[in-house]
C-alpha cells in the first residue's frame, strides 16, 4: 500500500498525463539487494482530454523539462522522513532496468548513458526523455529547482499537493464524480476543497 506521499505523487503524475506503475520491483541481478522504485511512469505524445487534458492543465514547473510531443518517462522516489538518502535509488543499473522495462530501445539507453549525461537529472535520446525525480516532504518552496550538484530533480511535497488542489478547483463541477476515483485520499482532497470554497 502506498503511503500518503507516494499516493500524492502518483496522482500528481496521473494528472499530468502519465501512466504510472507503483512499487516497481527490480528483480535481483546480483548479490546486492535491489528493492523497488516508488513510481515508474511514462507519458506518450499528444495526450488530450476534455477534462484534465488541455495544454494548460499540465504543471508548468515539470513541463519545463518535457515537451508535449515527446515520449517522457519518470523514475520517482518519494521521501516523507528527514535526511533521506536518494543516491541508491538512481544507480545506473536501476536506471537501465527501468528504461528497459518501459520499452526504450538499447540504442536510446546507450545514448542516454554517455559519460556527459550520467550526472544530469534528465537523460535524453532524440524525442525521448527520462527524468530522475525526488519528491520530499522536507523541501522548502524556494528549493523547488534543481541543484546543479544533484543528479536528480527535487520537488517539494507541498508543490505536489498545491498542483492537485489547483486541478480539483479548476474542474469543481465534477465534484459529484469524486467517488469514481479509486483513492480515499483524493476523494477527501476534493471534499476539503469544496468545503473551503464555501467559506
Amino acid at each position: 500500500m502506498k503511503n500518503y506521499g507516494e499516493e500524492l505523487a502518483y496522482w500528481y503524475l496521473r494528472l499530468n498525463g502519465f501512466f504510472v506503475l507503483d512499487n516497481f520491483v527490480y528483480h535481483k541481478i546480483s548479490n546486492e539487494r535491489d528493492g523497488d522504485a516508488d513510481l515508474l511512469a511514462i507519458r506518450l505524445p499528444n495526450v488530450k482530454g476534455k477534462i484534465g487534458g488541455r495544454t494548460d492543465d499540465w504543471d508548468e514547473t515539470l513541463f519545463k523539462y518535457f515537451g508535449e510531443y515527446e515520449i517522457a518517462a519518470v523514475l520517482c522516489e518519494v521521501k516523507t522522513g528527514k535526511n533521506p538518502d536518494f543516491n541508491k535509488a538512481f544507480k545506473d543499473r536501476k536506471l537501465k532496468y527501468a528504461l528497459n522495462r518501459i520499452g526504450f530501445a538499447k540504442d536510446d539507453i546507450d545514448r542516454m548513458f554517455f559519460e556527459q549525461q550520467k550526472r544530469y537529472f534528465l537523460l535524453k535520446s532524440g524525442d525521448k526523455k527520462f527524468l530522475k525525480l525526488v519528491i520530499s516532504e522536507y523541501v522548502k518552496k524556494r528549493q523547488l529547482h534543481n541543484d546543479s550538484k544533484l543528479p536528480f530533480l527535487v520537488f517539494s511535497l507541498q508543490h505536489i499537493e498545491d498542483f492537485i488542489y489547483k486541478r480539483i478547483n479548476r474542474y469543481s463541477e465534477k465534484y459529484s464524480a469524486r467517488h469514481m476515483f479509486p483513492s480515499s485520499l483524493l476523494q477527501y482532497m476534493m471534499y476539503k476543497q469544496r468545503e473551503n470554497s464555501k467559506k
